[in-house]
């Protein structure tokens, strides 16, 4: 070991040994064995002392008594309590069915698939209008069939009136101005 260590090991004792000095009790005990079995035979000489609690404690104590009045209550201080919520109960079941609401409704007609495209009207002839489903182009004239579902019926108000055969039932196609 080097001096310069053993320097830095005597300065810490040192410090230690000051720091016990300045901040250790002043009444250091001294340990006195005679003292003490004296004072330990004077303890066994002397009479119990009265272990009850002192009159002002059993006063508080007394005021208390009246917050339980019976066992019962005693035993509800301990008792388990549950956390559980019950579900609500089920929907009311919906109004009994009417002979009106057990009728199917009436069945309709499909949206009709055609667009208008345009019209032509030949010299001395009727209008030819061009609609189109899809990539299909049609060229129909009043009294045809279109895919053996519509048939042209006639020609007003700037609206073609076509029937969907299947059904029966009368649907319009706005084509704008009249030929």
């Amino acid at each position: 070991m080097n001096t310069r260590t053993r320097t830095n090991i005597l300065i810490a004792m040192a410090l230690i040994v000051a720091a016990y000095v300045v901040f250790s009790p002043t009444d250091a005990p001294t340990v006195d064995v005679a003292a003490r079995n004296d004072q330990a035979a004077s303890r066994v000489r002397e009479p119990k002392a009265d272990t009850r609690p002192p009159q002002s404690a059993r006063l508080s104590l007394l005021s208390l008594a009246h917050r339980v009045n019976s066992a019962a209550e005693a035993g509800a201080l301990f008792a388990t309590h549950s956390w559980y919520v019950p579900p609500p109960p089920p929907p009311l079941p919906p109004p009994a069915a009417t002979t009106e609401s057990l009728t199917p409704p009436l069945p309709t007609a499909p949206p009709l698939p055609f667009a208008y495209m345009g019209t032509f009207t030949p010299d001395g002839a009727g209008p030819v209008f061009f609609l189109t489903a899809g990539d299909r182009v049609f060229d129909v004239r009043i009294g045809e069939t279109l895919d053996n579902l519509y048939s042209v019926d006639g020609f007003s108000n700037g609206q073609l009136q076509l029937t969907y055969k299947p059904l029966n039932i009368k649907q319009q196609l706005t084509v704008g101005g009249g030929p």
